[in-house]
């Protein structure tokens, strides 16, 4: 797969991301229930800092540097900080529950290997969103092979998050519905896959950028 192809493929697969993330939303808001306002503000951020960020890596995949100046970066730059943020309180809370003796039937082992892959899927967002931010600006800085790294480590994270949401630790969380585990498992593929493409995209990506602002 050549350069253009893979640029193609990618942005496809990360706008199709944005799509059902909408969808997800959609689904959230009807279904209701105690915290519907938290999951929607995360799908919100959520999709907000993903569509962003898929715009600016079509810039870079172009071989097009952004310009600091950017209202695309710099709204991207405020907006997913406030994601991590959410998503980190979100951890910390529920770590401080189960500490707390909430899930005690659950099996310990489990639930520390998915506060282990969340907390680490959440670390790994943060690291593609320091590196982008700078990569995209500067690509001549050398960034690409962390934005590579940190990919391959986020794709290989959010396959083990998928199997652990569609297959939660028994005792921890009431066993979701065929429904839910079916949206789980959709969004998590498409998460793997988009990523994967991300990363073989930025790999074949020009190595020489045309400055301008986007």
């Amino acid at each position: 797969m050549n350069a253009a192809r893979s640029r193609s493929a990618a942005l496809v697969a990360l706008w199709v991301q944005v799509a059902a993330l909408v969808a997800y939303g959609v689904y959230q808001g009807l279904s209701g229930g105690a915290d519907v306002w938290l999951s929607l503000l995360d799908v919100g951020l959520a999709t907000l800092s993903l569509g962003l960020w898929t715009a600016l890596l079509g810039d870079f995949l172009r071989g097009v540097a952004v310009a600091d100046t950017s209202r695309r970066l710099r709204v991207f730059r405020f907006v997913f900080p406030w994601l991590t943020a959410l998503r980190a309180a979100m951890w910390l809370f529920t770590s401080l529950a189960i500490l707390g003796g909430a899930g005690d039937t659950a099996n310990p082992i489990a639930v520390l290997a998915l506060f282990l892959v969340w907390g680490g899927g959440i670390v790994a967002g943060l690291a593609v969103y320091v590196v982008s931010s700078v990569l995209f600006v500067r690509p001549d800085l050398g960034g690409r092979a962390r934005l590579v790294t940190w990919l391959n480590v986020s794709a290989a994270l959010s396959v083990a998050l998928t199997v652990m949401n569609v297959w939660p630790p028994t005792g921890f969380v009431p066993p979701p519905s065929l429904r839910e585990q079916v949206i789980w498992g959709v969004q998590g593929v498409l998460d793997v896959g988009a990523t994967l493409l991300a990363l073989r995209a930025v790999q074949l990506a020009p190595r020489a950028g045309q400055a301008g602002e986007h």
